[in-house]
């Protein structure tokens, strides 16, 4: 059995026909490999074919799209707030990819617009707030916290904002400066509580700043929204009574309630 398979290897090895078979398999699959490599796989793929982004910044956008795709690149337009107030509206501010950057035919452009208008803004109230914290707090929706000065009146915590300016609600054009006043602590001179019970709240905070002392509302638990903006209310009661002794910038708190509840 086993002469007779050696017999039969011997034959095939001598056999000329298998060798040409075998040498036209390998040109064959030759062949269709140089014309794959070097025909349809570049034609495919498109990997000789490379373009230049051109700059387009500054143009108009009708302008810088028509000039993009006049090149066989494809435009899309990114929905911004980005303002410069030196630029006209509709104005390409910014492009990705980058000019000059290599890219095949039919890449996407995106473009970001100069807004139309600088967006608003809701002044936030940071009053309270630490310097850092109310910094941080206009910096992220947009806003300058750029003028920072100490307070005249003193008041309990030192380097939180005592006051601010545009008011909390009020509506700024975004990149606006807000203006801020913090605390340097209490002052040094003892001073003496004057008696505002029964006084309006405006008339009891106008009279407690004269002594240089500051105040808070503390609103009854069922006062609605538009009673508490009401500054006619009368003071039922007051933390430190007449006549104590406290440092300048000491808080009073102020118990209100509505005036026909009198």
């Amino acid at each position: 059995m086993r002469t007779r398979l050696q017999h039969t290897l011997a034959a095939l090895v001598r056999n000329p026909y298998l060798w040409k078979g075998l040498l036209g398999l390998f040109v064959i699959a030759l062949g269709l490999y140089l014309i794959v490599d070097r025909w349809v796989m570049p034609n495919y793929t498109r990997q000789d074919a490379v373009q230049y982004v051109p700059d387009v910044r500054q143009l108009p956008f009708t302008q810088a799209a028509q000039h993009l795709e006049a090149q066989g690149l494809r435009v899309e337009r990114i929905p911004t707030r980005q303002f410069r107030p030196d630029l006209p509206p509709e104005i390409v501010v910014d492009q990705t990819p980058p000019p000059q950057t290599a890219v095949k035919p039919g890449r996407r452009i995106y473009l970001m617009v100069n807004a139309g208008h600088r967006p608003m803004v809701t002044v936030p109230s940071v009053i309270g707030m630490s310097i850092r914290e109310a910094v941080n707090r206009l910096t992220a929706l947009g806003l300058r916290a750029d003028s920072l000065q100490p307070d005249s009146l003193p008041s309990p915590y030192a380097r939180t904002i005592t006051r601010q300016y545009p008011l909390p609600g009020d509506s700024i054009a975004e990149g606006a400066q807000v203006m801020l006043w913090y605390s340097t602590g209490l002052g040094e001179r003892i001073v003496t509580v004057p008696d505002v019970t029964g006084l309006s709240i405006a008339e009891a905070q106008r009279i407690l700043l004269a002594h240089h002392l500051r105040s808070v509302v503390v609103e009854p638990a069922e006062e609605t929204e538009a009673t508490a903006a009401d500054s006619s209310r009368l003071v039922i009661r007051q933390s430190r009574e007449p006549g104590t002794q406290v440092r300048e910038g000491f808080e009073i708190r102020l118990f209100v309630a509505p005036r026909d509840s009198l």
